[in-house]
This record gives C-alpha cells, sequence and structure tokens, in this order.
C-alpha cells in the first residue's frame, strides 16, 4: 500500500487524507496480504466472499466494506447474529460457524487497526462450542504395512506415490506441508527436510527422515529428471494435462484415496487419516510416551496428544465393560 503525505497540509488535514486514501482501497485484499499462510488467505477469502453474499447480495467490494464499517455496534452485531443463523441453518459444522464469524470479525479488527471504525465485536457475537481432534481414528497398523508395500516401485508414479505415503506415515506431515515442499528442502547428506509447519508462518522446522524413505526419496527425485532444481517443487503432477506442475492439495487428496481403494481398504481414507494412523501407532510402539510422540506430531498442546492416547486405549469401553462384567455377575448372583 503506498499511501502518500502532502507536505503542504497540517497533520490534521493529512490524517483525513490519509483516511480517504485507506477507504478508496480494497481493505479485503490488504487483510489477505497481512496473513503470511496461503490456506489462511484462501480460507478468509472464501469466507469473506459468503459473508458479503449474505450482506449485500455481492462480494467484499471496497464501497460495500465501507457501508458495513460504517454500520452502528448494534446493527452490525446484529447483521453478524442474523449470519450467524444462517449458517446455522445451513447445516454447517460448527467449526466452519466459528471459521467464518472469525475472518470477519478479523476484517473489523484489521479496519479498527488503522483507524477506519472503532467497533470492537469481540464478546458480541461468540462462536459455537467445540471439542477439536474427537476423531483421531486411522487404520491399524498392518493395514498401513500393506498400503505402503502394495506400490509397484518400478514406476515414476509409483517412486512419487510412495515418497507422499511414507512422509504422511513415518513423519505424520500434514498436506499442505507436503505441497510446500520444494527440492532444495531435501538435504541429502542430513537425510533431512525443512518444512513449513503450521502456524509457523515462513519459519522452517527440521525433520528427519528414515533410511528407507531417504532411498525412496533419492530413487523418486532421480527418475523424475527435476532433482537440480532447488526451487522445483518436490512433488510434481504426472497426469497428462498437467505434467510437470507442483501437485496440489487435491491433488495428494485424491492419491491417497486411490492408493487406499486399490489396496482393498474399504473406510475412506484421507491424507490427515493417514497421519492421525502415524501419530496412534507411535503411540502404541512407545507405550503412550505421549511427549516423544509430540516431536513427531508436533502439536503445540500435549491435550491434543491425550485425547489420541485415550481413543487408542479405548478407556471409556474398557470402563463400560468392567461395570457391565460386574452388573451381570451381579444378577447372576441374584437369580442363584
Amino acid at each position: 500500500m503506498n499511501l502518500q503525505l502532502d507536505p503542504a497540509l497540517n497533520e490534521t488535514e493529512n490524517a483525513d487524507a490519509l483516511q480517504g486514501q485507506l477507504e478508496q482501497h480494497d481493505l479485503v485484499r490488504l487483510l489477505l496480504a497481512d496473513r503470511r499462510s496461503e490456506n489462511t488467505r484462501r480460507a478468509y477469502a472464501a469466507d469473506l466472499n459468503d459473508f458479503f453474499r449474505f450482506s449485500f447480495r455481492s462480494l467484499p467490494s471496497p464501497e460495500y466494506v465501507r457501508q458495513f464499517l460504517n454500520l452502528p455496534v448494534s446493527e452490525m452485531t446484529m447483521l453478524l447474529f442474523r449470519y450467524k443463523a444462517n449458517l446455522m441453518e445451513r447445516g454447517l459444522a460448527e467449526a466452519t460457524v466459528n471459521r467464518r464469524l472469525a475472518a470477519v470479525k478479523s476484517l473489523v479488527r484489521f479496519a479498527r487497526r488503522i483507524g477506519l471504525t472503532d467497533v470492537v465485536l469481540e464478546g458480541r457475537v461468540v462462536g459455537e462450542r467445540i471439542r477439536p481432534y474427537r476423531d483421531t481414528t486411522g487404520i491399524d497398523g498392518a493395514l498401513a504395512r500393506e498400503l505402503v508395500n502394495s506400490i509397484d516401485t518400478t514406476t515414476l508414479v509409483g517412486k512419487r506415490d510412495v515418497v507422499l505415503l511414507l512422509l504422511l506415515l513415518e513423519n505424520a506431515l500434514r498436506r499442505a506441508e507436503i505441497v510446500a515442499l520444494r527440492v532444495g528442502d531435501y538435504e541429502a547428506e542430513k537425510g533431512t527436510l525443512s518444512i513449513t509447519g503450521k502456524g509457523r508462518g515462513t519459519q522452517k522446522e527440521i525433520v528427519r527422515l528414515s533410511p528407507r524413505l531417504q532411498q525412496a526419496l533419492r530413487d523418486y527425485l532421480s527418475a523424475s529428471g527435476h532433482a537440480e532444481s532447488v526451487t522445483a517443487p518436490l512433488f510434481i503432477s504426472l497426469s497428462n494435462c498437467h505434467r510437470g506442475q507442483a501437485l496440489t492439495a487435491d491433488g495428494v487428496y485424491k492419491i491417497v484415496r486411490a492408493r487406499a481403494k486399490a489396496c482393498g481398504i474399504r473406510k475412506p481414507i484421507s491424507p490427515h487419516r493417514l497421519r492421525h494412523t502415524a501419530i496412534t501407532l507411535a503411540l502404541d510402539l512407545s507405550q503412550g510416551d505421549i511427549r516423544r510422540v509430540q516431536r513427531l506430531s508436533r502439536h503445540a498442546r500435549l491435550e491434543t496428544l491425550r485425547i489420541y492416547d485415550d481413543n487408542r486405549q479405548d478407556l471409556q469401553g474398557e470402563i463400560s465393560e468392567t461395570l457391565s462384567r460386574y452388573l451381570s455377575e451381579g444378577e447372576s448372583s441374584k437369580s442363584v
């Protein structure tokens, strides 16, 4: 944003002039540019588009954004309440409702930072209460092993896909982390990958690869022919239409689904379910060592891994069976 001060104007006049220049700017574009993560920018754009379609029957043009920000706090709050009710009527998940409300609040908060409104929405419209990470189910270890070993690695597609699956199952990478990888992120001498982790902005995290994965990665890069270009995407599409282009998040999802189906796995499988599989299997193999597995999962909070551990052990199911046995024994002794 290139705002201009006029040396011929005093401080108050310059402030008014800057305010006018800001109002002419596309505030949504400025908000998105203020976010580092491409995934966050994409989600915010979609959510704000949805809000303005509901509120103004239009995309968020500078004019409609200005109209929204000029609303009194009571009208702005009521509009957000009506939007929340609409989201719930559409049957959207609680997390989606909360994310869309958060996008609108972020727009207002950003506008307040640069002096376009003094409205504070925090605490006025509260999101839905959710329990994150309720479903941590994946597939068992034997199926995971079969899924990897079922791939024909004599083809370039097979060489690529086995590396993808191993990154999900051995290093518990997220889909967005995989598609962001570049050839230069792999350090062959150290056997490591530099990844852009969730919530870390542009800061890189180092993950160590197993000898098997290192060999699979070298085989893939050697066969693909793009190992010398450090800025090239690590994973490329091998389809006729998009050959050589960066593999997208949707592409990773389709590869995982297709490989699971070809392996005879009936349960719907996604990249994130394979990440769940890796974390749960790691807890099994480490006898529930949550702190060690946190290094693999890179979850910020240990409480998240405790949910994985509880689901893995099925503590509720075990205690329910104990109660059932006790109650059944009571009935037996009573009948005697």
